[in-house]
């Protein structure tokens, strides 16, 4: 477990290139993969898969904390569509990343980050207030 005050050593982050370097919100944490594919409503914006502890959770806005995705070639359209809609993610966090959900985030144009250890489930909890950015 970790304090307020403890560093990751192994932390990757990837930041939009418009210059958006910055996910500030509200924490949606799980330790389950999500499928944006089938999975989330980006019109309701809000997780539609039943066997996710992240059911009925608005993502708008939302620090996503993850395991990962769960890896479909349509994440990238189901997010771009919550991002025209203004529904989307403020920002990434994920354990183990996929190729799909790199792309997601290039699409959404917000923070990404990645290889931080499982014991981020141990320190953020749903509703924490959440900065990403560098």
């Amino acid at each position: 477990m970790f304090g307020d005050n403890e560093t990751f050593d192994r932390i990757h982050c990837s930041m939009p290139k418009d210059g958006s370097r910055r996910g500030n919100g509200e924490a949606v944490v799980s330790k389950f993969r999500l499928s944006f594919w089938g999975g989330f409503d980006p019109v309701s914006r809000k997780v539609i898969d039943t066997t996710n502890p992240l059911y009925g959770c608005s993502l708008k806005d939302k620090i996503l904390i993850l395991v990962s995705t769960k890896a479909s070639s349509r994440t990238s359209d189901v997010l771009a569509t919550a991002k025209k809609k203004g529904d989307a993610p403020a920002a990434f966090i994920n354990t183990e990343v996929d190729a799909l959900a790199g792309l997601g985030r290039v699409v959404l144009a917000v923070p990404f980050v990645n290889g931080l250890e499982k014991e981020i489930f141990k320190g953020v909890f749903k509703g924490d207030l959440v900065n990403v950015g560098i």
